[in-house]
């Protein structure tokens, strides 16, 4: 096991919330535009399928998805560091 400084660590974690509120937003942005989940939206899109003309949805929930991901991977790391 690595031993880090108390400052170092609480830097870190500082900086991970930092970039879990980026997540967040891109999250929250999402819900309100499509007002359902990403689950409800991927589900959708299995259903209808994607415009031809505009691939903006699927575009939008891989970013969404994305940031779902990324909000897990680092709330499990600040849990690890705090």
């Amino acid at each position: 096991m690595i031993s880090i400084r108390r400052e170092v660590r609480e830097e870190i974690v500082k900086r991970l919330i930092s970039e879990l509120e980026y997540y967040k937003a891109i999250t929250t942005k999402f819900e309100k535009k499509y007002k359902c989940s990403l689950e409800e939206l991927e589900k959708r899109i299995e259903k209808e399928g994607v415009p031809v003309d505009n691939h903006g949805i699927w575009e939008d929930s891989i970013e969404w998805r994305n940031a779902v991901e990324e909000t897990k991977k680092l709330k499990k790391l600040i849990e690890e560091l705090e």
